[in-house]
Protein backbone atom coordinates (compact mmCIF):
# COMPACT_ATOMS: atom_id res chain seq x y z
CA UNK A 1 0.00 0.00 0.00
CA UNK A 2 1.42 3.71 -0.81
CA UNK A 3 2.29 5.46 1.98
CA UNK A 4 2.02 9.00 2.31
CA UNK A 5 4.93 11.63 3.93
CA UNK A 6 2.86 14.36 5.97
CA UNK A 7 4.79 17.43 7.31
CA UNK A 8 4.08 17.31 10.96
CA UNK A 9 3.31 20.12 13.54
CA UNK A 10 6.27 20.46 15.79
CA UNK A 11 4.84 23.44 18.28
CA UNK A 12 1.51 24.51 18.55
CA UNK A 13 2.37 27.86 16.70
CA UNK A 14 3.55 26.10 13.70
CA UNK A 15 1.62 26.30 10.66
CA UNK A 16 4.05 25.25 7.30
CA UNK A 17 7.39 24.71 6.40
CA UNK A 18 9.48 25.68 3.60
CA UNK A 19 11.24 22.76 1.63
CA UNK A 20 14.40 23.72 1.80
CA UNK A 21 16.21 20.47 0.24
CA UNK A 22 15.56 17.20 -0.84
CA UNK A 23 17.84 14.28 0.07
CA UNK A 24 16.11 11.70 -1.78
CA UNK A 25 15.08 12.23 -5.92
CA UNK A 26 11.42 10.18 -7.34
CA UNK A 27 12.89 6.78 -8.27
CA UNK A 28 15.56 6.35 -5.46
CA UNK A 29 14.82 3.13 -2.95
CA UNK A 30 14.26 4.14 0.93
CA UNK A 31 14.37 2.30 3.81
CA UNK A 32 12.20 3.37 7.23
CA UNK A 33 14.02 6.08 8.91
CA UNK A 34 16.07 7.79 5.89
CA UNK A 35 16.39 11.03 5.94
CA UNK A 36 13.95 12.43 2.73
CA UNK A 37 13.87 16.15 3.07
CA UNK A 38 14.78 19.14 5.04
CA UNK A 39 12.43 22.07 5.83
CA UNK A 40 12.52 24.89 7.78
CA UNK A 41 9.75 26.35 10.24
CA UNK A 42 9.85 28.52 12.76
CA UNK A 43 13.48 29.31 12.74
CA UNK A 44 14.06 25.47 12.72
CA UNK A 45 15.72 23.05 10.64
CA UNK A 46 14.72 19.71 10.72
CA UNK A 47 14.47 16.63 8.69
CA UNK A 48 11.87 14.00 7.99
CA UNK A 49 12.57 10.80 7.82
CA UNK A 50 10.47 7.61 5.73
CA UNK A 51 8.00 6.55 7.59
CA UNK A 52 8.42 3.15 5.31
CA UNK A 53 10.94 1.65 3.38
CA UNK A 54 9.81 1.72 -0.64
CA UNK A 55 10.64 3.59 -3.62
CA UNK A 56 9.66 7.18 -3.90
CA UNK A 57 7.33 7.74 -6.27
CA UNK A 58 6.39 11.28 -6.46
CA UNK A 59 7.63 14.50 -4.63
CA UNK A 60 4.64 16.76 -4.57
CA UNK A 61 6.45 20.31 -3.51
CA UNK A 62 10.21 21.70 -4.73
CA UNK A 63 12.49 23.41 -2.62
CA UNK A 64 11.72 26.78 -1.63
CA UNK A 65 8.17 25.99 -1.82
CA UNK A 66 5.62 26.16 1.41
CA UNK A 67 3.71 23.36 2.59
CA UNK A 68 1.28 23.31 5.52
CA UNK A 69 1.05 21.61 8.36
CA UNK A 70 -0.70 17.79 7.36
CA UNK A 71 -0.19 18.23 4.09
CA UNK A 72 1.49 15.02 1.67
CA UNK A 73 5.31 16.07 0.92
CA UNK A 74 6.12 12.62 -1.04
CA UNK A 75 4.48 9.29 -1.86
CA UNK A 76 6.47 5.92 -0.69
CA UNK A 77 5.56 3.46 -2.79
CA UNK A 78 5.60 -0.25 -2.24
CA UNK A 79 6.58 -3.15 -4.70
CA UNK A 80 4.55 -3.18 -8.17
CA UNK A 81 2.33 -0.40 -6.69
CA UNK A 82 1.32 2.85 -8.56
CA UNK A 83 0.47 6.14 -7.73
CA UNK A 84 -2.69 7.25 -6.07
CA UNK A 85 -4.87 10.38 -6.94
CA UNK A 86 -3.29 13.23 -4.42
CA UNK A 87 -5.25 16.55 -4.06
CA UNK A 88 -3.52 18.67 -1.29
CA UNK A 89 -6.35 21.08 -2.13
CA UNK A 90 -5.37 23.67 0.51
CA UNK A 91 -2.70 24.39 -1.26
CA UNK A 92 -1.92 28.14 -1.01
CA UNK A 93 -2.02 30.76 -3.48
CA UNK A 94 2.12 31.40 -2.38
CA UNK A 95 3.00 27.84 -3.53
CA UNK A 96 1.55 28.16 -6.75
CA UNK A 97 3.24 31.92 -7.13
CA UNK A 98 6.43 29.95 -6.08
CA UNK A 99 6.03 27.35 -8.83
CA UNK A 100 4.88 29.77 -11.69
CA UNK A 101 8.28 31.50 -10.16
CA UNK A 102 10.29 28.46 -10.92
CA UNK A 103 8.63 27.35 -14.54
CA UNK A 104 9.59 30.86 -15.47
CA UNK A 105 12.96 30.39 -14.46
CA UNK A 106 13.49 27.51 -15.90
CA UNK A 107 11.99 29.24 -19.33
CA UNK A 108 14.33 31.83 -19.47
CA UNK A 109 16.99 29.53 -18.97
CA UNK A 110 16.40 28.00 -22.17
CA UNK A 111 15.76 30.90 -24.10
CA UNK A 112 19.77 31.97 -23.16
CA UNK A 113 20.84 28.61 -23.78
CA UNK A 114 19.43 28.98 -27.21
CA UNK A 115 20.60 32.49 -28.14
CA UNK A 116 22.91 32.63 -30.62
CA UNK A 117 26.08 33.96 -29.37
CA UNK A 118 29.98 33.88 -29.65
CA UNK A 119 32.11 32.79 -27.21
CA UNK A 120 33.57 36.13 -26.90
CA UNK A 121 30.80 38.00 -26.51
CA UNK A 122 29.50 35.25 -24.12
CA UNK A 123 32.24 35.46 -22.04
CA UNK A 124 31.57 39.74 -21.70
CA UNK A 125 28.46 38.95 -21.26
CA UNK A 126 29.30 37.32 -17.77
CA UNK A 127 31.75 39.86 -16.93
CA UNK A 128 29.67 42.78 -17.31
CA UNK A 129 26.48 41.18 -15.97
CA UNK A 130 23.87 41.57 -18.94
CA UNK A 131 21.17 39.23 -19.70
CA UNK A 132 21.73 38.04 -23.19
CA UNK A 133 18.42 37.70 -23.67
CA UNK A 134 17.83 40.93 -23.95
CA UNK A 135 20.55 42.02 -26.55
CA UNK A 136 20.29 41.92 -29.88
CA UNK A 137 22.54 40.57 -32.32
CA UNK A 138 23.71 42.05 -35.37
CA UNK A 139 25.79 39.19 -37.02
CA UNK A 140 25.05 36.83 -39.19
CA UNK A 141 21.42 35.32 -38.46
CA UNK A 142 20.96 37.81 -35.51
CA UNK A 143 24.42 36.04 -33.67
CA UNK A 144 25.24 38.54 -30.90
CA UNK A 145 28.52 39.78 -31.57
CA UNK A 146 31.01 41.47 -28.52
CA UNK A 147 30.28 45.17 -29.81
CA UNK A 148 26.38 44.17 -29.56
CA UNK A 149 27.25 43.39 -25.59
CA UNK A 150 29.09 46.53 -25.45
CA UNK A 151 26.35 48.54 -27.12
CA UNK A 152 23.93 47.18 -24.71
CA UNK A 153 25.58 47.42 -21.50
CA UNK A 154 26.62 51.81 -22.32
CA UNK A 155 22.81 51.96 -23.07
CA UNK A 156 21.45 50.22 -19.92
CA UNK A 157 23.80 50.96 -17.01
CA UNK A 158 23.39 48.65 -14.18
CA UNK A 159 21.40 50.67 -11.31
CA UNK A 160 23.08 50.74 -7.93
CA UNK A 161 19.66 48.97 -6.24
CA UNK A 162 19.80 45.34 -5.52
CA UNK A 163 16.54 43.51 -5.53
CA UNK A 164 16.19 40.12 -3.65
CA UNK A 165 13.05 37.95 -2.91
CA UNK A 166 13.23 37.20 0.68
CA UNK A 167 13.15 32.85 1.51
CA UNK A 168 14.37 30.35 4.10
CA UNK A 169 14.34 32.04 7.29
CA UNK A 170 14.02 35.37 6.46
CA UNK A 171 10.85 34.35 5.08
CA UNK A 172 9.60 32.66 8.09
CA UNK A 173 10.65 35.80 10.39
CA UNK A 174 8.95 38.06 7.96
CA UNK A 175 5.34 35.96 8.14
CA UNK A 176 5.63 35.79 11.66
CA UNK A 177 6.24 39.15 12.26
CA UNK A 178 3.09 39.86 9.85
CA UNK A 179 1.18 37.91 11.93
CA UNK A 180 2.21 39.56 15.24
CA UNK A 181 1.48 43.21 13.46
CA UNK A 182 -2.22 41.88 13.21
CA UNK A 183 -2.28 41.43 17.34
CA UNK A 184 -4.21 44.84 19.20
CA UNK A 185 -1.13 44.81 21.35
CA UNK A 186 -0.44 47.71 23.41
CA UNK A 187 3.14 48.76 25.20
CA UNK A 188 3.68 49.74 28.87
CA UNK A 189 7.01 51.37 29.58
CA UNK A 190 8.89 51.97 33.45
CA UNK A 191 11.89 52.66 34.23
CA UNK A 192 13.79 50.92 36.95
CA UNK A 193 17.03 50.95 38.93
CA UNK A 194 19.23 48.30 38.66
CA UNK A 195 21.82 49.30 41.63
CA UNK A 196 20.84 46.39 43.86
CA UNK A 197 20.19 44.22 40.57
CA UNK A 198 23.70 44.53 39.86
CA UNK A 199 24.87 44.02 42.89
CA UNK A 200 23.57 40.72 43.34
CA UNK A 201 24.73 40.38 40.02
CA UNK A 202 28.55 40.57 41.79
CA UNK A 203 27.26 37.98 43.96
CA UNK A 204 26.61 35.43 42.48
CA UNK A 205 30.12 35.84 40.58
CA UNK A 206 32.16 34.41 43.59
CA UNK A 207 28.95 31.72 43.97
CA UNK A 208 29.06 30.66 40.77
CA UNK A 209 33.14 30.91 40.62
CA UNK A 210 33.17 26.81 41.30
CA UNK A 211 30.63 26.03 38.20
CA UNK A 212 33.03 28.28 36.06
CA UNK A 213 30.08 30.12 34.89
CA UNK A 214 29.68 33.72 34.63
CA UNK A 215 26.16 35.39 35.59
CA UNK A 216 24.99 37.65 33.44
CA UNK A 217 21.58 40.04 33.33
CA UNK A 218 19.99 37.61 31.21
CA UNK A 219 19.93 35.01 33.87
CA UNK A 220 18.76 37.05 36.51
CA UNK A 221 15.97 38.79 34.58
CA UNK A 222 14.75 35.20 32.94
CA UNK A 223 13.92 34.35 36.82
CA UNK A 224 12.38 37.82 38.00
CA UNK A 225 9.61 37.06 35.02
CA UNK A 226 8.90 33.69 35.65
CA UNK A 227 8.30 34.18 39.15
CA UNK A 228 5.95 37.31 38.32
CA UNK A 229 4.10 34.80 35.92
CA UNK A 230 3.42 32.49 39.02
CA UNK A 231 1.36 35.44 39.97
CA UNK A 232 -0.31 36.51 36.84
CA UNK A 233 -0.67 33.30 35.08
CA UNK A 234 -2.90 35.06 32.68
CA UNK A 235 0.19 36.21 31.11
CA UNK A 236 1.32 32.51 30.91
CA UNK A 237 -1.55 31.77 28.04
CA UNK A 238 -2.06 31.46 24.39
CA UNK A 239 -4.84 32.90 22.50
CA UNK A 240 -5.88 30.29 19.21
CA UNK A 241 -9.15 30.68 17.45
CA UNK A 242 -10.77 33.14 19.99
CA UNK A 243 -9.62 30.87 22.73
CA UNK A 244 -7.71 31.37 25.79
CA UNK A 245 -5.35 28.43 26.80
CA UNK A 246 -3.47 29.38 30.23
CA UNK A 247 -0.75 26.66 31.26
CA UNK A 248 0.86 25.50 34.56
CA UNK A 249 4.89 25.05 33.29
CA UNK A 250 6.04 28.30 32.50
CA UNK A 251 8.02 28.28 29.30
CA UNK A 252 10.19 31.31 28.72
CA UNK A 253 11.66 32.32 25.32
CA UNK A 254 14.63 34.46 25.01
CA UNK A 255 15.17 36.09 21.58
CA UNK A 256 18.63 37.18 20.23
CA UNK A 257 20.01 36.87 16.58
CA UNK A 258 21.76 34.08 15.40
CA UNK A 259 23.66 33.55 12.38
CA UNK A 260 20.54 32.13 10.38
CA UNK A 261 18.66 35.06 11.42
CA UNK A 262 16.20 36.20 14.71
CA UNK A 263 15.67 32.90 17.25
CA UNK A 264 14.20 32.28 19.90
CA UNK A 265 15.01 29.32 22.09
CA UNK A 266 12.53 28.41 25.03
CA UNK A 267 13.90 27.17 28.76
CA UNK A 268 11.18 25.11 30.27
CA UNK A 269 9.75 25.07 33.16
CA UNK A 270 11.35 27.93 34.62
CA UNK A 271 9.34 28.34 37.76
CA UNK A 272 10.89 24.99 38.71
CA UNK A 273 14.82 26.29 38.04
CA UNK A 274 16.88 28.09 39.87
CA UNK A 275 18.60 30.97 38.18
CA UNK A 276 22.13 28.76 37.98
CA UNK A 277 20.05 26.12 36.08
CA UNK A 278 18.52 29.01 33.72
CA UNK A 279 22.07 30.05 33.50
CA UNK A 280 23.12 26.63 32.25
CA UNK A 281 20.68 26.19 30.02
CA UNK A 282 21.59 29.00 28.21
CA UNK A 283 24.76 28.40 28.04
CA UNK A 284 24.35 25.16 26.56
CA UNK A 285 22.15 26.39 23.99
CA UNK A 286 25.29 28.86 22.98
CA UNK A 287 27.05 26.10 21.81
CA UNK A 288 23.95 24.54 20.06
CA UNK A 289 23.25 27.50 18.26
CA UNK A 290 26.77 26.66 16.73
CA UNK A 291 25.46 23.36 15.39
CA UNK A 292 22.28 24.00 14.87
CA UNK A 293 19.40 23.94 16.47
CA UNK A 294 16.09 21.50 16.27
CA UNK A 295 12.28 21.62 16.70
CA UNK A 296 12.59 20.83 20.40
CA UNK A 297 14.66 24.19 21.37
CA UNK A 298 11.64 26.46 20.10
CA UNK A 299 8.46 24.42 21.02
CA UNK A 300 5.66 25.23 23.91
CA UNK A 301 6.94 28.54 24.44
CA UNK A 302 4.70 30.58 26.63
CA UNK A 303 6.08 33.74 27.16
CA UNK A 304 9.21 35.44 25.51
CA UNK A 305 11.37 38.00 26.63
CA UNK A 306 14.24 40.09 24.14
CA UNK A 307 16.70 41.48 25.98
CA UNK A 308 18.73 44.95 23.74
CA UNK A 309 20.59 46.14 27.04
CA UNK A 310 23.49 45.76 24.36
CA UNK A 311 23.06 48.10 21.88
CA UNK A 312 21.84 51.70 22.35
CA UNK A 313 18.21 51.20 22.26
CA UNK A 314 16.34 52.65 25.54
CA UNK A 315 12.85 51.52 25.02
CA UNK A 316 11.25 50.30 22.24
CA UNK A 317 7.79 48.38 21.46
CA UNK A 318 8.50 44.63 21.03
CA UNK A 319 6.39 42.38 18.99
CA UNK A 320 4.49 39.48 20.36
CA UNK A 321 5.37 35.85 19.47
CA UNK A 322 2.10 34.54 18.48
CA UNK A 323 0.18 32.71 19.84
CA UNK A 324 1.53 34.24 23.56
CA UNK A 325 -0.22 37.23 24.36
CA UNK A 326 2.92 38.97 26.00
CA UNK A 327 6.69 40.09 25.50
CA UNK A 328 8.67 41.62 28.09
CA UNK A 329 11.68 44.63 26.47
CA UNK A 330 14.67 45.36 27.63
CA UNK A 331 16.39 48.22 26.86
CA UNK A 332 20.28 49.73 27.56
CA UNK A 333 21.65 50.79 31.11
CA UNK A 334 21.37 54.34 31.83
CA UNK A 335 23.24 56.18 34.31
CA UNK A 336 21.22 59.28 35.71
CA UNK A 337 21.69 61.31 39.17
CA UNK A 338 18.79 61.45 41.73
CA UNK A 339 18.85 62.90 44.90
CA UNK A 340 19.58 60.13 48.15
CA UNK A 341 18.63 61.83 51.27
CA UNK A 342 19.88 65.07 50.52
CA UNK A 343 22.78 64.08 48.66
CA UNK A 344 23.89 63.99 44.90
CA UNK A 345 24.84 60.56 43.76
CA UNK A 346 24.69 58.31 40.30
CA UNK A 347 22.96 55.07 40.04
CA UNK A 348 22.18 52.73 36.64
CA UNK A 349 18.58 52.33 35.81
CA UNK A 350 17.04 50.99 32.32
CA UNK A 351 13.79 51.04 30.50
CA UNK A 352 11.56 47.87 30.63
CA UNK A 353 8.51 47.67 28.05
CA UNK A 354 5.70 45.56 28.60
CA UNK A 355 3.81 44.59 25.48
CA UNK A 356 0.74 42.77 26.02
CA UNK A 357 -2.58 41.38 23.71
CA UNK A 358 -5.19 43.54 24.40
CA UNK A 359 -7.59 40.72 23.88
CA UNK A 360 -6.71 38.43 26.85
CA UNK A 361 -5.37 41.21 29.13
CA UNK A 362 -6.79 44.42 30.20
CA UNK A 363 -4.31 47.49 30.76
CA UNK A 364 -4.35 47.93 34.89
CA UNK A 365 -3.39 43.93 35.20
CA UNK A 366 -0.69 44.49 32.82
CA UNK A 367 0.44 47.58 34.93
CA UNK A 368 0.43 45.52 38.24
CA UNK A 369 2.45 42.48 36.08
CA UNK A 370 4.84 44.95 35.14
CA UNK A 371 5.37 46.26 38.71
CA UNK A 372 5.87 42.74 39.86
CA UNK A 373 8.25 42.62 37.46
CA UNK A 374 10.46 45.41 38.70
CA UNK A 375 10.02 44.34 42.44
CA UNK A 376 11.58 41.11 41.62
CA UNK A 377 14.45 43.39 39.92
CA UNK A 378 14.80 45.29 42.53
CA UNK A 379 15.17 42.47 45.13
CA UNK A 380 16.30 39.94 43.03
CA UNK A 381 18.04 38.13 46.21
CA UNK A 382 14.54 36.65 47.38
CA UNK A 383 13.88 35.29 43.42
CA UNK A 384 15.81 31.99 43.87
CA UNK A 385 13.87 31.51 47.16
Amino acid sequence: MATNVYLPQWGMGMNDATIIKWLKKEGDLVKKGDQLVEVESSKVNAEIESPESGKIGKILYEEGQVAKVGEILAIILGDDESLPEVNNSETSSEDSEDSSKIKLQSAIKKIKESVQITPRARKLAKELNVDISLIKGTGPNGRILDDDVKSFNSDNPKSSEISENISGIRKVIAKRMSQSNEIPAVTLVSKVALDKFNDYQKILISEWRQEKIRPTSQDLLIKCLSNAIKKYPIFNSHFLHNEIKTFDDINIGYAFAAKQGLVVPVIKNTEKKSIIEIAKIIREYSKIEKTGFKPEHFSDGTFSITNLSSTVVDYFDPLINPPQVGILGIGRTLSEPFIDQGELKDRKAAYISLTFDHRVVDGFPAAKFLEEIIKNINEPSIIDG
